[in-house]
């Protein structure tokens, strides 16, 4: 495996070198994007506890289900439930195994180490917060404000560790870093795009409980209901979150258009995905209240929400890389 870099010479003609990406860093790599995809399968695993109502299949117990860590005789529901806890543990072995090769594979101070050790303390919080939902009893039929709220703090930083194994996996393919001191300008609007991004999510994390508890026999007695007298703070959200997700993704998408225009060729490719996959998400949510959220709309529509949230997180790193040109020689011509 190697990477072709592009440098000036004093004559003013540009010259191509192959360097060779060591073996250990090779490795790592590998680790990195397979557990980037296995967190991402965690995830959607989680999509389906919340869906099947499976959140109480282990009761009120953390880390144990029930009394014991495997379940005898186990409920549909407690096998789904204690599925995702498994998966969840080998995801964090996953991780730590991640932080692990990271510092073998870099040195000291090296950005990967950095985005490793993130994405380390990101998952011990998102297992926290996990282990509130249960202990707290914020599962299943809640509709409280304290759930509202630890959903959306675990969605958040669901994101946010989706975004610390991307950036540990894409600079630890030799991707180039940021450049110092950042452009104000484009760092400012890639941050608004992200924090557009984050709100999204959390409004559609809501929006999912809401289908789950009150789900609706028709389109227009879902709507009924949303508009009802003695309709829930819950439920009155899940009005929100359709107009949000078309205006935000729009606006979103003109944030990448926008500053993709004078970044490299990698930024504008990334740039042209995230538009497609944006406007692929609007239709696949307009199918997901047509069709009264089936599990298989809702799954498909939280892993598009996710690929959606990593190739703008990969974007926004090739938009602001240093040295683009070492990195992208066809950027360079």
């Amino acid at each position: 495996m190697r990477r072709r870099r592009v440098s000036l010479l004093p004559t003013g003609t540009l010259e191509v070198m192959t360097v060779p990406i060591p073996k250990r860093r090779r490795i790592f790599a590998w680790v990195a994007w397979a557990t980037l995809a296995f967190n991402l399968a965690v995830i959607g695993g989680g999509t389906i506890v919340r869906a099947t109502g499976s959140g109480d299949g282990c009761g009120e117990t953390w880390p144990k289900c029930g009394d014991q860590f495997i379940p005898p005789n186990a409920t549909v529901e407690t096998l789904i439930e204690f599925s995702h806890r498994a998966s969840s543990f080998f995801a964090g072995l996953g991780v730590a195994a991640l932080f692990l090769v990271a510092l073998w594979a870099f040195e000291r101070g090296h950005i990967v180490r950095r985005a490793a050790t993130v994405a380390a303390v990101l998952l011990i919080i998102e297992a926290l917060l996990g282990a509130a939902l249960v202990l707290f009893s914020w599962v299943d039929d809640d509709i409280s404000v304290g759930r509202m709220i630890a959903v959306s703090l675990h969605l958040t930083n669901t994101f946010l560790l989706l975004a610390a194994l991307t950036l540990t996996a894409w600079w630890g393919s030799g991707k180039p870093p940021p450049s110092r001191p950042l452009p104000k300008g484009t760092t400012r609007w890639l941050m608004i795009g992200a924090l557009s991004l984050l709100v999204l999510g959390a409004t559609g994390a809501l929006n999912a409980i809401a289908d789950a508890v009150f789900p609706a026999d028709s389109l227009i007695d879902g709507i009924a209901d949303e508009f009802g007298p003695t309709a829930p703070a819950l439920l009155r959200l899940r009005i929100i979150h359709p107009i949000l997700a078309v205006l935000g993704g729009i606006f979103v998408a003109w944030i990448a258009v926008k500053q993709s225009a004078t970044a490299s060729r990698s930024a504008q490719r990334l740039s042209a995905v995230f538009t497609v996959i944006v406007l692929s998400q609007l239709f696949i949510g307009v199918a997901n209240i047509l069709l009264l959220t089936p599990l298989a709309v809702q799954v498909l529509h939280l892993f598009v929400a996710d690929m959606l949230w990593i190739v703008y997180v990969v974007f926004s790193a090739a938009t602001v890389a240093v040295d683009e040109l070492a990195h992208d020689p066809v950027g360079a011509r």
